[in-house]
């Protein structure tokens, strides 16, 4: 997009006369500034860039205007206007297909010219259908450029004057939506375009000479022209009759050549512009002719002008129509400065994978960010479900650290409190009512000692005779049906050496507690359990029991430290009296 300054500068000559148009655009509107038009000297060539540029510096000095870039158009019957149809094209294939077609329809070389379009016609995909296509040879582009640089101006657009007259006939109230034929007199050239709902369906040149007239268009007090040099110049009231008849049939000759084209297409209205002097003549002309509605170019309403401006205004549609069409984008949709041409193949490749690079970078962060948020939420209930788990595992160690506590102390309880076997043990040294009623008399424990490993009791003991001790074993074998003790002959009988007199000799009795033996074996599976739970699941949690010592007590008459003093084997030894 090429950036112009708010304030711009169109130019529109013909053979006669210049017009220039400065004027104020921005935010989609355009506001007139000043306007003028000034008849060609006959010393001034409009075909010749350095006359007419010179000429142009003049006016511009004339005004005091310093304006450095400006606005141009091609006229007609320097260019070449074409309808193409085409197959359904996207836009980015658009200006390679075009150039395609027109190298079928131009007389000339597209070498030779330069070529731009716009799109008449879109299907359902909105892809096009139709074209307008403008070609301009490049010499008459390179006359153009050559000009401005001579009146000290640079073109920063080179537009198209019928597609220029169209952008100024959208802009009369009322025209927007209609078929317009519009005649725009010029002094040897006359344009006649056929517009229909802002597109420019049809457009010729006509070369008709009009003779000079001075009419109102060189009045002494137009802001819009002045004087020139016509002392000389004369005209007769028949050659303009002639120029109006003329001009009358080049324009049946327009409506047949667009109706071939359209066949079923109708005039609405017709409008004349131009600033030869004959145009109110060829306006009545013409409705006499067609029967249609007729009017002459009046761009003051648009323009917020003084209504005694319309006549000074009437040959300004193409310069009007530049500065129109830079207000808005895209509405002087022409220019053979910038044309629109063919994207490269690897252009195009390069657009479509940025494109595609985009889109692809906007779906992995919506992605992304779907994701992110559901893995944020999932993290926080994760971390949530965490917390509970370790409150829930705290809860677990405690309720286990207690149950082996309790285990250790049922263990303990069953490994230490003898009273009741040492009752049992003392009440078979005595024989109620049996065969040797003096039993008590013959036998006394001298020692004990408990091995609690083994499950195991050692009783030293002094009796009268082997007889008696061999007894005691018995009995304690045959208590409670051999379930209760496993009782066997520790050492061999040993004569002398006792306490008393009265006893013989001494030997020692072996007692296997069997429900302690039982126990223990029981005690020593759980413990190799709670190990294995322990190393598995809370190693951090506890520290390893100490493992008890697997060498046998020493077989002493002292009880363990750890024996309650109650069950102490002590308390049981009988001492003389008991005797």
């Amino acid at each position: 997009m090429i950036r112009l300054p708010r304030k711009v500068l169109c130019v529109d000559w013909d053979k006669r006369a210049l017009r220039l148009v400065v004027a104020r655009i921005g935010g989609g509107a355009m506001e007139l500034e000043d306007a003028h038009s000034h008849r060609l000297p006959h010393t001034v060539d409009c075909d010749d860039p350095e006359s007419m540029g010179a000429f142009i510096a003049q006016s511009l000095k004339r005004h005091h205007w310093h304006h450095k870039r400006v606005i141009v158009d091609v006229p007609r019957d320097k260019s070449v206007i074409n309808r193409l149809s085409l197959p359904p094209t996207p836009d980015d294939e658009l200006a390679a297909a075009v150039r395609f077609q027109a190298m079928r329809e131009l007389p000339f070389s597209l070498d030779e010219a330069v070529i731009d379009f716009v799109v008449l016609r879109r299907d359902e995909n909105n892809r096009a259908v139709e074209v307008l296509l403008a070609a301009v040879r490049t010499e008459a582009l390179d006359r153009l450029r050559e000009t401005c640089v001579a009146a000290g101006l640079t073109p920063a657009r080179i537009g198209l004057r019928p597609y220029a007259i169209l952008v100024s006939v959208v802009h009369l109230p009322s025209m927007a939506d209609r078929r317009v034929l519009f005649v725009d007199v010029g002094p040897t050239m006359t344009e006649i375009d056929v517009i229909n709902r802002g597109a420019l369906c049809f457009s010729r040149s006509a070369n008709v000479n009009i003779p000079v007239r001075g009419g109102e268009l060189v009045s002494d007090d137009s802001r819009i022209s002045s004087k020139a040099e016509l002392e000389d110049v004369e005209s007769t009231d028949e050659a303009a009759v002639g120029a109006i008849d003329q001009l009358v049939v080049e324009i049946v000759r327009t409506l047949q050549a667009y109706r071939a084209t359209e066949p079923d297409a109708a005039v609405n209205r017709i409008v004349v512009g131009g600033g030869t002097g004959i145009e109110p003549e060829l306006l009545k002309a013409v409705g006499r002719r067609f029967g249609l509605p007729t009017e002459m170019f009046d761009p003051t309403g648009p323009l917020a002008a003084k209504e005694s401006e319309a006549v000074k205004l009437r040959s300004f549609a193409a310069a009007l129509g530049l500065a129109w069409g830079l207000s808005k984008e895209g509405l002087l949709e022409l220019d053979f400065l910038n044309p629109k041409k063919p994207v490269p193949r690897r252009e195009n490749f390069k657009k479509r994978a940025r494109t595609a690079s985009i889109a692809a970078a906007m779906v992995v962060t919506a992605v992304g960010v779907f994701f992110g948020k559901a893995y944020m939420e999932k993290s926080a209930a994760l971390t949530d479900v965490r917390k509970e788990v370790s409150s829930l595992q705290e809860d677990r160690d405690e309720l286990a650290k207690t149950e082996f506590q309790n285990q250790r102390v049922t263990d303990w309880v069953v490994e230490a409190v003898w009273l009741d076997d040492l009752l049992q043990l003392s009440e078979q040294m005595v024989d109620r009512g049996g065969s040797n009623p003096d039993v008590n008399t013959h036998l006394i424990a001298k020692g004990l000692s408990f091995d609690a490993r083994k499950g195991t009791l050692s009783i030293d003991v002094e009796c009268r005779d082997n007889k008696t001790f061999l007894e005691f074993v018995e009995r304690l074998n045959e208590l409670d049906g051999g379930k209760r003790y496993n009782a066997s002959v520790g050492g061999s009988w040993r004569e002398g050496s006792t306490s008393d007199p009265a006893f013989k000799g001494s030997s020692k009795v072996k007692v296997e507690v069997v429900r302690l033996v039982r126990h223990r074996a029981a005690a020593d599976k759980r413990e190799k359990a709670r190990r294995k739970v322990r190393d598995a699941i809370f190693t951090t949690a506890f520290k390893p029991a100490a493992k008890k010592s697997s060498k046998p007590r020493s077989s002493t008459s002292r009880p363990p430290a750890s024996q309650p003093a109650a069950t102490r084997p002590a308390a049981a030894q009988p001492t003389g009296d008991e005797r």
